[in-house]
């Protein structure tokens, strides 16, 4: 398997299983299935593993935690997603914290290599017209919150799906504190 560096989570295969089918999205499996699928996948090289929450309603996660109960190969890593919106400031961190509390338990683990914000980053200007998290607020409130989770030891780092305007894209990754992914 071929191996790329991937910022601070260092290298990893250049294929990555994403956890939608395993989670059921595209059509039915069974447990054991999913399961046998991310054995293989790491097995085979594969040393990233994609999930998220909105994947078969946790069943994504729940199906990690079953391949590996809680401990990971070596060299494998794992995120996972939060999707936001546009809280209330003071809503952002406990919005994450329930988050990455219900991922952890699904996956069986400790700590996700990476978090990422599942929704669209958007102008100030344009909240309105897309559904996402605007700017101000994701400076202001979701940056700081990614970084008391990376201070907990919940996470190792965070990213953004790369959804978005583009604008509020390329100034997110032009920040001070850019996104790892």
């Amino acid at each position: 398997m071929k191996k790329r560096f991937f910022g601070t989570l260092g290298e990893i295969s250049a294929l990555t299983l994403g956890g939608a089918g395993i989670g059921q999205d595209w059509g039915p499996t069974t447990r054991d299935e999913a399961v046998a699928t991310v054995r293989e996948a790491v097995d085979s090289g594969i040393s990233f593993l994609d999930v998220a929450p909105g994947y078969g309603d946790g069943e994504a996660e729940l199906v990690v935690g079953e391949a590996f109960g809680g401990r990971l190969p070596e060299g494998v890593r794992v995120s996972t997603k939060c999707h936001l919106g546009n809280p209330a400031p003071e809503d952002v961190l406990p919005s994450f914290e329930r988050s990455i509390t219900d991922s952890l338990e699904r996956l069986r683990l400790p700590r996700v290599d990476l978090f990422f914000l599942h929704n669209m980053v958007v102008p100030n200007d344009q909240i309105e017209r897309y559904d996402g998290t605007p700017r101000g607020l994701f400076v202001d409130a979701v940056v700081p919150a990614f970084e008391r989770l990376i201070a907990s030891g919940r996470i190792e780092a965070w990213g953004i799906s790369g959804l978005g305007v583009p604008s509020a894209v390329i100034e997110t990754f032009s920040d001070d504190r850019p996104p790892a992914a």
